[in-house]
């Protein structure tokens, strides 16, 4: 996580560029592979049936974010902006509250 400041000025720096936005993606990749990773240990360390488990189910958006930055980063060698739709894409996405996680 601590590249994210420097993917992100280098790429504020070159827009379009395509080796700063394949650096983005795979320092994004890096954070989303280490989110999933951190999540299963939690999960595997407490048990299927503890809370951690049920607040984050199947995680569909850990899953799709590792799918979507590997998918950007390897784009990215042939169309930047593609991938640099795909990870405002993915902003948006987590940027959307999660309804399991809402204090009740």
């Amino acid at each position: 996580m601590s590249l994210i400041p420097v993917s992100t000025a280098w790429i504020g720096a070159n827009a379009g560029a395509v080796a700063p936005t394949v650096l983005y993606g795979v320092v994004l990749l890096g954070c989303a592979l280490g989110y999933y990773i951190l999540q299963s240990v939690i999960v595997a360390a407490e048990g299927e049936h503890s809370q951690v488990k049920q607040l984050i189910g199947r995680d569909y958006k850990g899953k799709l974010s590792v799918v979507t930055y590997t998918v950007a980063a390897v784009i990215a060698f042939m169309w930047p902006w593609v991938a640099n739709v795909l990870y405002a894409v993915m902003a948006v996405v987590w940027l959307i509250p999660d309804k399991r996680m809402e204090i009740e």
